[in-house]
């Protein structure tokens, strides 16, 4: 889907002159020429980015921007701001999530509204105000790690120097090799500030492309420093995965506020996509998972048995369904409450996951009934695995909570096993796994049948 993105500038030849250029790079390009309209195409025409110049009548830029940051309607859009280098400390505390040049080039204006697009995707709220990111980052800075791969030590003491008492974050000066070792090793920074020219031309880009690649550094934040004659490498950086482009001595003295108020939005970048990826990680266990045992629940057994069968199919091989069920479970439930009821659950839930483990799947599909399904088992397999459950469950009483009256409970279970088998390649996983699981219900109905605490395998007489 293409991107929209508003520009906003008093000028008419310069939102002309924007348009072009954007629209040129298949961007959806809206525009406005005074706060009003700009209100408006926010509010409307929900752009993804906001292109924000001068030149207006009626308003600072500076002030626009910490209107935008404020407003609910603009929060889901990052500001990038054009503005001169003196206004750059203000812009940033206004709120703009990075600031060019008017003069900017054009690889380097399509480079960062790139990146920012990209970011964007992985924050929840990219336009946050300024104080809320500063008191967010204050209260974990001690925790933070920021590695510093310069092109020299006198370099990366200065940076260090410069830093360390406006930040507040643990420091490490490392070479290349050292950078990648820490993270070989578990030791990743949080944020990578590197030289673009290291020990070679460009060699500092090849370790951002390689740190973003390794899985403990890709979600680490980057920044990139680079020489006043080598600015053509600030597009690629941005390009490679850098959320900033800083100049090789920060600044100097009079930039160092914004070199330092960079970092700490990266950071803060950083923190939120960290806290979105445990969320949706969250979300996706939570929407697989029972929330009582832990094990995986109907939702998602039911279409990973789907799988198995389609997999044992297409290799012709075998699979086992186990359907298990606690014996008299309503018993404990009527005589100790379903505080006690529900320690049992989980009990069994850890001891069948136990025997279980990497060998197959195990899930609760509701109430007292289990799952479990065994790839590439034969029956002898599958009743042996079985019978070892079973016997798992039977040889320890479980433990009731205080609230229960607390004591101890023998508990057994009983399980009903089938046998699908891939033979003709036509035929259809879905079926298989549907009538393998029925024959394993009907297994278990056989087994309670028959005194419970045993197991029935499908279309035999053998049982324990």
């Amino acid at each position: 889907m293409t991107a929209r993105i508003l520009v906003a500038d008093g000028m008419a030849t310069t939102r002309i002159t924007l348009k072009v250029r954007l629209a040129a790079a298949c961007y959806d390009v809206l525009t406005a020429g005074t706060l009003g309209q700009l209100v408006q195409q926010v509010r409307s025409g929900h752009p993804d980015l906001i292109l924000l110049g001068s030149g207006f009548s009626d308003q600072n830029p500076v002030a626009i921007c910490r209107e935008l940051a404020r407003d609910n309607g603009g929060a889901q859009a990052p500001v990038l701001m054009l503005a001169n280098g003196a206004n750059r400390l203000e812009a940033l505390r206004a709120g703009a999530a990075a600031v060019l040049e008017p003069t900017v080039d054009e690889q380097m204006l399509l480079a960062r509204i790139r990146g920012l697009l990209r970011d964007t995707g992985a924050v929840s709220d990219p336009q946050r105000s300024l104080a809320e990111a500063q008191a967010e980052f204050a209260g974990a800075a001690s925790a933070v790690q920021v590695a510093l791969v310069a092109d020299g030590a006198p370099r990366a003491l200065r940076w260090r120097h410069l830093l360390q008492h406006r930040l507040g974050c643990r420091f490490a000066i490392c070479s290349p090799e050292e950078a990648l070792g820490a993270v070989a090793v578990g030791r990743a920074a949080d944020l990578y500030l590197i030289a673009a020219d290291i020990a070679g031309r460009g060699d500092g880009l090849r370790l951002l492309s390689e740190l973003r690649s390794r899985v403990g550094s890709r979600d680490a934040a980057f920044v990139v420093a680079t020489e006043p004659d080598r600015a053509e490498l600030a597009a690629i950086a941005l390009d490679l995965g850098a959320g900033e482009v800083l100049p090789i001595d920060l600044g100097g003295d009079a930039g160092i506020e914004v070199a330092a108020l960079a970092l700490q939005m990266q950071l803060s970048r950083k923190e939120q996509c960290d806290r979105r990826r445990a969320e949706a990680i969250r979300t996706m266990l939570w929407a697989m998972t029972d929330p009582l045992t832990g094990l995986y629940n109907r939702r998602y057994a039911l279409p990973r048995l789907t799988e198995i069968a389609r997999d044992a199919l297409r290799e012709d091989t075998s699979f086992a369904v186990l359907a298990l069920d606690l014996d008299r479970f309503k018993r404990i439930n009527d005589n100790h409450g379903h505080a006690a009821g529900d320690a049992v659950l989980r009990d069994v839930a850890g001891r069948l996951e136990a025997e279980i483990g990497n060998l197959g799947i195990t899930a609760r599909l509701g109430g007292e009934e289990f799952l479990a399904v065994l790839p590439g088992v034969d029956d002898r397999q599958a009743w042996r695995r079985a019978e070892q459950v079973r016997r798992a469950i039977e040889a320890q009483p479980i433990t009731l909570p205080d609230l229960s009256g607390g004591g101890r409970i023998d508990v057994t279970l009983s399980i009903g096993i089938a046998i699908g088998r891939g033979r003709d390649p036509a035929d259809r996983p879905e079926r298989l796994a549907e009538t393998s699981l029925e024959r394993a219900d009907r297994a278990l109905m056989s087994a309670k049948a028959m005194g419970r605490n045993r197991v029935m395998l499908a279309q035999t007489e053998y049982a324990a």
